[in-house]
């Protein structure tokens, strides 16, 4: 009588292994490019906000044009106070521009700094250098 034959297939562990390495990879995988999109989006933003916040702390200070022997104006963290005028005003910063409330106008410049020179570069009045006020 003839035996049926058996065909014995030796297990192979990477066999098991493959398939779970599989289903595990594709259930932890990013539903979409996004993940990465936002996270260079999140990190772009930051360090964006890092560097406005370094550019505004170094913006803050008394300051001269040098046109005299007193400060021309002392930038605080929401306002400009002007010396000879001894009134304040509102500003904001938008990376490298500053706008300046005044009443009857706003005044805008690109800021930027030299060294230590702070230049405010406007349409209207041109380039303006100042220095941090020593007395």
């Amino acid at each position: 009588m003839d035996e049926p034959l058996s065909i014995i297939i030796p297990m192979n562990k990477n066999l098991i292994i493959l398939p779970i390495a599989i289903f595990y990879g594709c259930n932890n995988a990013p539903k979409s490019g996004r993940s990465l999109h936002d996270s260079l989006k999140r990190k772009s933003a930051n360090e964006l906000s890092r560097k406005l916040n370094n550019f505004k702390q170094k913006l803050i200070g008394i300051w001269t044009d040098g046109s005299s022997d007193n400060a021309t104006f002392d930038i605080k963290k929401d306002s400009i106070f002007y010396v000879d005028q001894f009134k304040s005003y509102r500003y904001s910063l938008n990376q490298d521009s500053i706008k300046i409330y005044y009443p009857d106008f706003t005044y805008t410049a690109k800021v930027y700094f030299i060294d230590d020179t702070l230049v405010m570069d406007s349409q209207d009045d041109g380039i303006a250098k100042f220095w941090k006020f020593k007395n």
